[in-house]
């Protein structure tokens, strides 16, 4: 079982068919399968594989009630203070409002890979049961980008240059940084929350890089 479900994708997160009878390009198995892939790519590679290991085993039927406070922060969010300057984390799910980033990563994933089908005699677009086809690029770029800001919004993103060990280094506020954590308050991203409470996530994967960058409205 996954953070998020089907009921995920409403709204800006609207996939057409997910909740109609479909035999025939199965909708919803298609999504359900993409989301526990998405879910495993994007904390995996957040957290790196050993907490990523850990956290699992607290998710795979609901959330545990035995899950620890580190991880249910992670999860719901939390509110917290960073060299005097307030900070909060929204979480990787709001239930109440349908929210999440893993919903907006899965969207993107799901319509980049979904736009044909294969069928005996090749690639065709597939026939949506519910509206026109038209240019998705625009749309999936928007949430894309919205993914991005609350993955990482910039955390570790072009690094000034390499140490001759080919470690990146980022020059803020006139100094070498190691970690590539601009100074930010207020709402935060899902890693600068790991890394400003990394000592509280002993098994937090520091070595992270980034996944993704943002777009341009071409989808660049």
């Amino acid at each position: 079982m996954s953070l998020i479900d089907s009921t995920y994708f409403v709204d800006s997160n609207m996939i057409a068919n997910v909740n109609e009878p479909d035999p025939n390009s199965k909708t919803e198995n298609v999504l359900d399968l993409m989301i526990k892939r998405g879910e495993k790519s994007v904390l995996s590679f957040a957290f790196g594989l050993e907490m990523w290991d850990d956290f699992k085993q607290y998710i795979t039927n609901g959330i545990d009630p035995n899950t620890p406070q580190k991880y249910k922060d992670i999860i719901n969010g939390k509110h917290y203070e960073k060299d005097g300057k307030k900070c909060y984390w929204n979480g990787l799910i709001q239930e109440d409002t349908k929210e999440s980033l893993l919903a907006d990563y899965v969207y993107c994933e799901y319509h980049n890979d979904n736009v044909t089908q294969t069928v005996g005699v090749g690639e065709v677009a597939i026939d949506n049961k519910v509206g026109d086809r038209t240019s998705m690029i625009p749309k999936i770029t928007k949430v894309w980008n919205r993914f991005i800001t609350k993955l990482h919004d910039g955390v570790r993103s072009f690094p000034a240059g390499y140490t001759i060990e080919g470690n990146p280094y980022w020059i803020i506020k006139g100094c070498r940084d190691y970690y590539g954590i601009y100074p930010k308050h207020g709402e935060v991203s899902l890693m600068q929350f790991l890394f400003d409470n990394k000592d509280k996530y002993p098994l937090f994967d520091q070595n992270y890089r980034r996944f993704g960058e943002f777009r341009n409205e071409f989808g660049i």
